[in-house]
């Protein structure tokens, strides 16, 4: 997420770019808050439960099962209570479905399909596993069965600790995030893996990699629970000082770098440009140096014909430059068909129902990644399900529309779209009274 190659070269350089804090002594005299990416942290900590629970009970294989719940439960609720009685709150931030916004929908669904071939590779490599094809060691530590229970159960425990918890119905939830860290007295920094904050105005970011640098939460160690740490030593990522390492001027030449690099916005425009441009996205200091010369990308005559001739890329840019700038408008990203739109809105947004139906209200459904075997031609369970999809898109669609385009694997295609039409049916319940 976000852009290619900054996170590895921030925490290269973290020297430059990132301040070494301990959050128990700042919190010690006034709380503090973390402004946590929900999905994010999700998976960090899943993988360091993995870990833990494989060396104490001497069994690889534990990720491939998924399903330790009463473990994930325990894990997290200790960790979280231990960082609130050190006065260090963490405030969640859940983004919507895919598909609940349509200006998000055709920003990013390039990057979506990316992102889906990708996890299909993953499933690859554990299904090999599975069939003794491949030995386990062979996994990147990331690989492992996402618990199909996995949001609700995290949910229940974050609900459990009393954890301020903000569930978008639309959108992504990255420019909510760094909003409410300039907004909110008490908040301290963001913690996510989105590169995308090392570009934010005025962002202040801790990633994964520098949370928690001495091991004092006992992450990943052998214990089934995590440890209250005397200190907490975090490096925080600056924004400036992000643009200070790449020899940058203004935070605008820093944003400009991320529309040329190509972010989540341009990059499915801008990758294709880059061997005219004599742009190699890898080396950012090179890049850097372009941005510094050319400054606006539309300086560049490629560059401006392409936005002259293609809409989406000039959104695109307009896009980023308002994101990164936190100068989006103020306004829901959901479309509001009617009573009905705005009934499951506010019922996402309080957690009362899924956020998946605020998409299938938008006529969006994408497919969820289960544990199966993807070789083409097998079947596949979400494509099984859409019969019984199609009677929830009945009560959730408006009267007057009966479709459904649907997004992901199916038996014949790595990835597919399928339009479900629904019929206008009634269901006919007989009740035995004797």
């Amino acid at each position: 997420m976000g852009i290619r190659g900054l996170m590895g070269l921030c925490l290269e350089r973290q020297a430059w770019c990132a301040d070494n804090v301990d959050l128990v002594s700042v919190a010690r005299n006034n709380p503090i808050e973390l402004l946590i990416d929900f999905y994010s942290f999700e998976h960090f900590l899943l993988k360091k439960l993995w870990q833990s629970l494989a060396t104490v009970y001497k069994n690889p294989y534990l990720k491939l099962c998924g399903g330790e719940y009463a473990a994930l439960d325990a894990y997290v609720t200790k960790l979280i209570k231990d960082m609130q009685s050190l006065n260090i709150h963490l405030v969640f931030y859940i983004d919507g479905a895919k598909g609940s916004s349509t200006l998000q929908t055709q920003q990013k669904l390039e990057t979506w399909k990316s992102r889906h071939l990708q996890d299909l590779h993953r499933l690859s490599d554990l299904i090999s596993v599975c069939h003794g094809q491949k030995d386990i060691n062979q996994l990147k530590p990331d690989d492992s069965v996402r618990p199909v229970l996995l949001e609700i159960q995290f949910l229940k425990s974050l609900q459990e600790c009393q954890c301020e918890v903000f569930q978008c119905a639309a959108g992504e939830a990255d420019y909510r995030i760094a909003r409410d860290l300039i907004s909110r007295p008490k908040a301290f920094a963001v913690v996510s893996n989105d590169s995308d904050f090392c570009i934010m105005k005025d962002a202040r970011f801790i990633p994964y990699e520098l949370f928690d640098k001495g091991g004092n939460l006992g992450l990943g160690t052998p214990s089934l629970l995590t440890h209250r740490p005397q200190c907490l030593s975090v490096g925080v990522i600056n924004s400036h000082k992000v643009a200070e390492m790449l020899q940058l001027p203004t935070h605008q030449h820093l944003i400009e770098l991320s529309i040329v690099v190509g972010n989540d916005f341009t990059g499915h425009y801008m990758r294709p440009l880059h061997r005219n441009l004599h742009i190699d996205s890898r080396k950012l200091d090179s890049v850097a140096q372009w941005v510094l010369h050319t400054y606006m990308v539309e300086n560049n005559p490629l560059i401006s014909s392409e936005m002259q001739h293609c809409p989406g890329f000039r959104e695109a840019v307009h896009m980023s430059r308002h994101f990164y700038e936190l100068t989006m408008p103020v306004s829901s990203e959901v479309t509001i068909k009617g009573p009905l739109s705005h009934f499951i809105k506010v019922a996402v947004e309080q957690g009362r129902i899924p956020a998946n139906v605020m998409a299938i209200n938008n006529n969006f459904y994408w497919h969820r990644m289960i544990m199966e075997d993807n070789t083409p031609g097998h079947p596949c369970v979400e494509e099984a399900l859409i019969p019984l999809r199609s009677i929830i898109y009945r009560i959730v669609l408006p009267r007057n529309e009966n479709q459904v385009t649907e997004w992901g694997r199916t038996q014949g295609n790595q990835i597919d779209t399928v339009s479900v039409s629904i019929l206008y049916t009634r269901l006919m319940v007989s009740f035995n009274t004797h």
